[in-house]
């Protein structure tokens, strides 16, 4: 694993820690619990994804649920929270023009990665492949990391990256 400075935390991501329990559960946790209190946030993810988070404890009517994702996606010590923005828009075009298989939301969270300068992406979505860059002529300041490396929430995975970050 090439060295990682933060990670941007996919939706499924945040639907394993709040409502799976599993072995993968307490290995997130473990990883979400180890930042720094004096540090930048090393984990990031867009407004995009409580949106995402929200539709089924919407369509099922469950306002725990609801409340616990609210809850859980607030800018913290641990999470860098943003909107999504023209910018991170247009990064989101040029990967679709880029990468013909990206869904348009997968295209924002990659582009939203990249533009809150995330070396590493956590997701379980296999239609996520193993890297991606943007190219483009655009001048703006979303392009200071091209490169970003997928990573899943497996138990190898989750352990090598705590250890990473501990180091």
């Amino acid at each position: 694993m090439r060295a990682v400075r933060r990670v941007y935390l996919d939706t499924n991501v945040f639907i394993l820690l709040a409502e799976k329990t599993h072995e993968t559960q307490e290995r997130l946790v473990a990883l979400l619990a180890g930042q720094p209190s004096d540090a930048e946030p090393r984990f990031a993810t867009s407004e995009l994804t409580l949106s995402e988070l929200l539709v089924k404890p919407y369509r099922e009517q469950d306002e725990s649920l609801v409340r616990k994702y609210d809850s859980l996606m607030q800018q913290s010590e641990w999470l860098d929270l943003r909107p999504v923005d023209r910018d991170v828009l247009c990064h989101a075009a040029a990967l679709r023009g880029q990468y013909g298989h990206l869904k348009l939301p997968d295209a924002i969270h990659l582009s939203s990665a990249i533009g809150q300068g995330c070396s590493h992406f956590l997701s379980d979505d296999r239609g996520i492949r193993d890297s991606y860059e943007v190219r483009h002529n655009r001048q703006d300041p979303l392009l200071g990391i091209a490169t970003l490396s997928v990573l899943r929430p497996d138990e190898p995975t989750l352990t090598s990256l705590i250890e990473s970050l501990s180091a």
